[in-house]
């Protein structure tokens, strides 16, 4: 069957390889970013906070890189660490004993950035 959200991820792949080419850094990035987050969600439904989250640690990853051609195996590796970052920051915070009110807890996650040089054991810092 057709997955829709895998398909239109590969065409922001190809939009974003074609904004490479013409030197287009800002689409190339932007459209990466679509690209990976299409295929590390599964729902027709948008989280702000973490479609917000995964933007920014994806666009810290580019930046990082010393090109803008990503495979797709690379990719994905990135997304499922932004992913796993996210759910263990999200778990610390509705466990915390700590009264942590919306704008704190959106503070705390902004504030987090992924050392992605050490992709095998990431570094958080905030």
């Amino acid at each position: 069957m057709l997955d829709i959200r895998k398909l239109n991820s590969l065409i922001q792949m190809k939009k974003a390889r074609e904004a490479a080419l013409n030197g287009d850094c800002e689409g190339c990035i932007s459209s990466y970013i679509k690209a990976f987050y299409l295929r590390c969600t599964d729902s027709g439904t948008i989280d702000i906070e973490f479609s917000t989250f995964f933007s920014y640690q994806f666009r810290v990853y580019l930046a990082g890189r010393k090109d803008l051609n990503i495979p797709l195996d690379e990719g994905d590796e990135i997304c499922a660490l932004i992913r796993a970052t996210y759910d263990e920051m999200r778990i610390s915070l509705d466990y915390s004993p700590f009264d942590i009110r919306p704008e704190g807890e959106w503070n705390l996650l902004k504030s987090l950035e992924i050392d992605f040089r050490a992709k095998k054991t990431p570094v958080l810092t905030a």
